[in-house]
């Protein structure tokens, strides 16, 4: 691999197979999943260390009922029975190979580590984990000493996330720090 895995980012995991000619069908881990259409190399696998460079040959993008998925077809797979050998897979692309963000945009691992307060300046603990939700992501918040919170990431309670400052603003409510 020539591509340290600490580079890596998740992109999307392999569903199945789609039709005859070697394409895969890709579930994205985007909110923009058109941000992967100009990738030309990913790495495959079940975790990031055990990735494999693959060049992309193409990339379109498919209109289901619960969303855009993207139709990928990987470098050497020219057939269905090529294709489904990477079924289950995880896709990882590296950040730079990436579009450059929006502004107010981040990548969900950006937060890890990030220190939360309340808007009054008091520090509540360390953003542990995120979890990834169909209606909204939530924040898993470490403090020393305590349960773990659960913040849900909404605006109701998020009310700011400094990526260059490292901090998460959060406004919870009677019991979320219980």
């Amino acid at each position: 691999m020539s591509s340290q895995s600490s580079d890596l980012l998740l992109v999307g995991r392999i569903a199945r197979a789609h039709g005859l000619k070697g394409e895969c069908k890709l579930i994205p881990e985007s909110d923009d999943p058109t941000r992967l259409l100009d990738l030309t190399r990913v790495w495959i696998g079940p975790a990031p260390a055990l990735a494999k460079r693959t060049a992309v040959d193409s990339v379109r993008v498919q209109q289901t009922k619960r969303g855009m998925i993207l139709l990928v077809r990987l470098a050497g797979a020219q057939t269905r029975a090529a294709a489904e050998a990477y079924t289950g897979l995880d896709v990882y692309a590296r950040v730079q190979d990436l579009p450059a963000l929006r502004p107010g945009e981040f990548y969900l691992h950006d937060l890890v580590g990030m220190t939360v307060s309340t808007p009054e300046g008091d520090t509540i603990g360390a953003v542990k984990d995120v979890w990834e939700m169909p209606t909204s992501n939530i924040y898993v918040v470490e403090r020393p000493g305590k349960k773990e919170a659960l913040v849900p990431a909404v605006p109701a309670f998020v009310r700011r996330v400094d990526i260059e400052r490292g901090s998460v603003v959060v406004s919870p409510i009677e019991g979320m720090l219980d």
